[in-house]
């Protein structure tokens, strides 16, 4: 198993100069390797850009950040036409930049809405080779990369139903628990654990808040179990806390807003929708937390973390 000065060392042995880091960030977990990523390679705000997905807030890392709108007409491009909008956007910018760059993915997703086509950027003449950052619980799932000369077909924009996942040529993958990655060799593992130094950049929003519920995906809930699943966080926090939602709810305003009227609706005084910009894995650095939730990769963090994770049934 690698660690971070072993990354400088693998990054060194790429002979460019004025090298560039692209960072794709879909989540806040993905969020945390990228800002760790930039401390150990000590990298200048002119030395990466970031890319934000679902409109995930990286204000954590100071640097420019490329945002891409959704919209119905590149949904159109996307579905109709089999254009890339998102990935062609940022091979503009790339491109204007005019520097070789190394691509950090959290796995080679298609084009989509919220997601540009890694396979696309890989192609530019600029891209020097990729890495694999720790998302979630994707990354915890056993997972055999594809041969990169295989036409990967999109079956499905969910990286959980698809089996095209990581290529075999990425230059390694980079995690924050020993057991990130299962399938892949522990030689192209590197594990970050300067998680101290994520105080640096961050403090602490939910100090003296015990309890925290999380939100299942959208997708996983009929429209009519919105209320249960609001209901059954709340029974399991009598004593109060915060909700925070997924980013299929917190990046939709309209689906924000439903899930506010249900908690209003509930007649609960003592519950809270958690700021999108807090990061519970951090917050757990500083205080022990009550996770309460359906089964996901925040229950890894937890133990890890020093916090309890208590399962319950959302859909």
């Amino acid at each position: 198993m690698n660690n971070h000065n072993d990354l400088i060392l693998a990054l060194s042995n790429i002979h460019e100069n004025e090298l560039l880091h692209v960072f794709l960030i879909p989540n806040q977990t993905a969020l945390i390797v990228t800002r760790l990523i930039i401390s150990n390679l000590d990298l200048k705000e002119t030395d990466f850009l970031l890319i934000p997905l679902r409109k995930t807030d990286t204000s954590l890392i100071n640097g420019e950040s490329l945002i891409f709108k959704e919209s119905f007409f590149s949904k159109a491009l996307i579905k109709l036409l089999n254009v890339k909008p998102f990935s062609n956007k940022i091979l503009k910018r790339l491109h204007k930049i005019n520097r070789p760059f190394i691509l950090y993915a959290s796995w080679a997703h298609f084009e989509s809405l919220y997601t540009p086509s890694v396979e696309q950027i890989l192609f530019s003449n600029l891209c020097r080779g990729h890495f694999y950052i720790e998302e979630g619980q994707l990354t915890h799932r056993y997972t055999l990369p594809y041969a990169s000369k295989t036409e990967a077909k999109q079956i499905t924009t969910y990286a959980m139903d698809s089996k095209f996942i990581f290529r075999d040529d990425a230059i390694g993958y980079i995690g924050l628990l020993q057991d990130a990655f299962p399938g892949i060799p522990h030689n192209k593992k590197y594990i970050m654990k300067n998680f101290d130094d994520l105080k640096k950049f961050y403090k602490p929003r939910l100090k003296g808040i015990k309890n925290i519920a999380l939100t299942c995906a959208e997708r996983r809930l009929k429209n009519d179990q919105w209320k249960a699943m609001i209901k059954t966080l709340i029974d399991n926090m009598p004593n109060g806390g915060v909700i925070k939602l997924h980013p299929s709810f917190a990046s939709d305003k309209i689906k924000r807003n439903k899930i506010k009227s249900v908690i209003k609706s509930l007649n609960n005084n003592l519950i809270k929708i958690c700021p999108d910009d807090v990061i519970i894995e951090i917050e757990m650095l500083y205080e022990e937390k009550i996770l309460v939730g359906s089964l996901t990769s925040l229950s890894k963090y937890a133990e890890s973390f020093g916090s309890k994770f208590i399962n319950v049934d959302l859909y």
